[in-house]
């Protein structure tokens, strides 16, 4: 992990490989039909949200057994994200228009940003700034969190749904790494969208006009790992992919169709890495978070005695 992160970001190398059959972590008696964001702390404490049911569930390190539900007052959360100091900010902006905080035992939570859609990706950067896409209206705004003034900032899209470097179409997961460049899953342009800090125009790094890269279909989540490699929620391909010094290529759900058997997806939209490397999977139409388990993390090369 990075020093000073309070989320994991293993470092991978570029031939690391995970099990292509998954272990369900949690199924659809848990969640119902719809599981949407997921987190994991660097206690592998797991958070996790329910579209269909309205709630976060919370399993702490090791656990089966989830020990808080947050429920009450929210409407088919899409995404979540975790502070540093244990905060929850949770999506609730499909019927209620805001974006809420749960502290420690809240038994409601308090609003700390208003919007008029659903939050499709939260993050919150080193800076405590709280990041939200709103992909019904395409565009990305943020917010300081220690100013009293809450005053929001446009820093991606302009409200326009376009396919142009200034436009986005529909912008579903992002992620805001340590030198606060954001990277937005630009879901109906088919295409990761890099935004240098300070920058409108965004930079297209994986999939459509993207030479070179891969093709994604409605991709709607993006994460980073150590060494900047990104691994992304092809969505609508039913697989993760990734990127390593070698190009692209699929490590999770490969079989080419949707499904619910292991080694299958079946709208896979949110993703996190555990301390060890592993893969949760929120499984959207399926219901469950799938577990993909680190099997290698190495490169070798047999008759040449080389590893990384």
């Amino acid at each position: 992990m990075f020093v000073g992160l309070w989320y994991n970001r293993p470092m991978f190398s570029p031939c690391a490989s995970w099990n292509p059959d998954a272990t369900t972590f949690a199924n659809q008696s848990t969640f119902g039909s719809h599981t949407h964001g997921i987190f994991i702390d660097t206690y592998n404490t797991l958070y996790a949200g329910s579209g269909s049911n309205s709630f976060v569930k919370v399993w702490p390190n090791g656990s089966s057994t989830a020990t808080r539900t947050i429920q009450g007052g929210l409407s088919g959360p899409y995404s979540l994200f975790v502070a540093m100091n244990g905060d929850i900010y949770i999506d609730n902006g499909a019927s209620n228009g805001q974006v809420d905080k749960w502290i420690l035992n809240a038994t409601n939570g308090t609003r700390v940003m208003n919007i008029s859609a659903s939050c499709y990706g939260l993050f919150i950067d080193t800076n405590n700034t709280l990041y939200c896409s709103l992909a019904n209206l395409n565009k990305v705004l943020k917010v300081d969190l220690t100013s009293v003034s809450s005053t929001q900032v446009m820093i991606a899209g302009n409200g326009s749904s376009g396919s142009t470097s200034l436009l986005l179409n529909s912008p579903f997961g992002i992620y805001v790494d340590t030198d606060f460049t954001l990277y937005v899953a630009d879901s109906n342009n088919d295409r990761i969208q890099r935004f240098r800090f300070g920058e409108l125009n965004g930079i297209t790094i994986a999939g459509a006009t993207a030479s070179g890269t891969i093709t994604l279909n409605n991709p709607n989540g993006i994460v980073l790992d150590r060494n900047g490699y990104l691994f992304i929620m092809d969505t609508g391909n039913y697989r993760i992919v990734a990127s390593s010094s070698a190009g692209f290529r699929c490590v999770a759900g490969c079989s080419g169709h949707n499904g619910s058997t292991v080694d299958t997806l079946y709208y896979p939209r949110y993703m996190a890495f555990d301390t060890y490397g592993n893969m949760f999977v929120s499984d959207d139409i399926n219901g469950r978070i799938q577990t993909f388990y680190l099997q290698s993390n190495s490169c070798r090369i047999i008759g040449y005695l080389k590893t990384e």
